[in-house]
Parts: C-alpha cells; structure tokens; sequence
C-alpha cells in the first residue's frame, strides 16, 4: 500500500504557492524573511546577557562601614549604609550609640539624600530625616524627637595630600519631641584623611544639646578623634 505523507515535496510546494500572495502584499521575500529571523535570533541572543546583568543591580546594595569616635567624656559608635533602605531610594542612612561619662546616652537615626546642585567639583549636598532617642542620665527625663538634617562633604583635590571635609547640622523642634525635652540640636564638623584603602582617620567637633524642662543638657561638646572602616560592598 503506497502512504500518503503529509510532508512530501507536493505539499510544501502548494504551501508555498498559497503563501506567495501574501509576502508579496507585504513587501518581503523569502531571503528578508529568513535574514529577518536570523537577526531577530541575534537581537534576542545579545540582549538576554544585558537585562540578566540589569536585574541584580536594582537590588544590590551599596557598601557599608564602620566609624567610630571618642572626646574627652563621650564615645560613639556609628553603623552606615550606603544604598536604598525601605525602598526609598536615598543615599545612605545611619544608626549610631553615643556614651557619656555622665550617663547621658543617645542613639540616633538617620535617612539621607543626595541633591545635586553642581556648585563645585568634589562638593556633595544631602537632605533627610533624623531620630535621636536621649537617655539622660536624670531620672524620668528621657526624650525622643524627629527632625530634619542636612550635610555636607567636599574632597580636597590634592591627590598627595587627600583630605575630606564634612559638616552636618541635624535640628528637631518643640512640636516633634516627645517626653522631657523641647528641642533637640545636633551637629558636628570633621576633617579626615585616608590611612589605607579601608581606613579613614578623622578629627572634628560634637555639639549635642537636649532643650530640657529642667534646663539645658549639652551631651557632646567637645574635639574627638576618630576613624571610619570602610568595609567589602
């Protein structure tokens, strides 16, 4: 018995003819037509390797490091993060333990962003929030504010002698504290110059005051030196 196969040199040639109408109506010919896959196949092959590497870095996150200072009376310890927290997209945020001899503690917060005004090469400008929790080393009078804060940082452009400067001001009004205090003033200023790779040693001033009830309580006030790890992203 002779079989009828479905693909057999008949068929495709009267499916070829039945198509024929139709890519002479759009303009395009056999050999665009396969030209046309082929680099529809290489449009495909080269962008898959782009977005697999595009996808990763909206999630990766930015280094972090260490930094740490002591005065006369106080010593603090800083955790910073640089990247997104909370998919706010900032720049970098902080959380650091400040000591004092007098038993008045403080851990503070921080969300920051980054603004760009293009006033001078190597000057950086952020704005963001930030959250002190005082506990003061008199009785039932602990505090908590939020506020606003702003800093500052501008690299030396001397490669032999490589200093970085920074200041910052953090200020939280009566109406957003909460417990004994009635405002709450933040801010120091600080020189440092890279030791290795890694390690940043910096020398500044601390100003933290708590606008008590009872009266006015200067937590920070003095020089301290300090250095800043900064570790593998």
């Amino acid at each position: 018995m002779k079989k009828n196969y479905l693909i057999s040199p008949r068929n495709v040639f009267l499916t070829l003819t039945l198509l024929s109408p139709g890519i002479a109506i759009s303009g395009a010919s056999a050999e665009d037509i396969s030209a046309g896959d082929a680099q529809a196949i290489t449009v495909a092959d080269n962008s898959a390797p782009q977005l697999s590497r595009a996808v990763p870095a909206q999630s990766e996150s930015g280094p972090a490091a260490f930094q740490f200072y002591a005065s006369d009376k106080t010593a603090e310890l800083m955790y910073v993060k640089q990247g997104s927290v909370f998919d706010l997209d900032n720049s970098y945020s902080s959380l650091s333990f400040l000591f004092s001899e007098e038993r008045d503690n403080a851990i503070t917060g921080s969300v920051m962003f980054e603004a760009d005004p293009k006033i001078l090469d190597g000057l950086n400008l952020y704005f963001g929030f930030k959250s002190i929790a005082g506990l003061l080393g008199i009785e039932n009078n602990d505090v908590l504010g939020v506020g606003v804060n702003l800093a500052a940082t501008y690299d030396f452009p001397i490669k032999q002698f490589p200093l970085q400067f920074s200041a910052e001001i953090g200020y939280i009004p009566d109406i957003l504290t909460f417990g004994q205090s009635d405002r709450i003033i933040d801010g120091n200023v600080r020189a440092g110059l890279p030791l290795t790779e890694k390690l940043v040693g910096f020398v500044g001033l601390r100003f933290l005051q708590f606008d008590t009830r009872p009266g006015e309580r200067e937590v920070d006030d003095k020089v301290h030196i300090g250095f800043r790890w900064n570790l593998d992203p």
